[in-house]
């Protein structure tokens, strides 16, 4: 009888360390992934500001100017169909 107490009490000690074991595992994992998706959203943040700051229209006049030399396409340069 003695035994088997001793056994029972040594497998559930065993048991309970290997459950908590887990549990710190699975908790660190938890917090580097957490740590990962701040990162990625810290990037998204400054992607999104960059591309703010790129699309507004002074920029985007200076890239046309400096690069493409583009001009606007006014309303009397559109051709109307004419209806037969």
């Amino acid at each position: 009888m003695k035994f088997l107490s001793f056994f029972l009490i040594t497998l559930f000690l065993v048991i309970n360390i290997s459950i908590k074991l887990l549990i710190v595992d699975q908790e660190t994992e938890i917090k580097n992934i957490n740590k990962e998706i701040s990162q990625v959203d810290s990037e998204m943040e400054k992607k999104l500001t960059d591309i703010s700051y790129s699309t507004r229209p002074q920029i985007l006049e200076q890239i046309n100017e400096n690069k493409f030399k583009l001009l606007p396409i006014l309303q009397s340069d559109i051709i109307k169909p004419k209806a037969d």
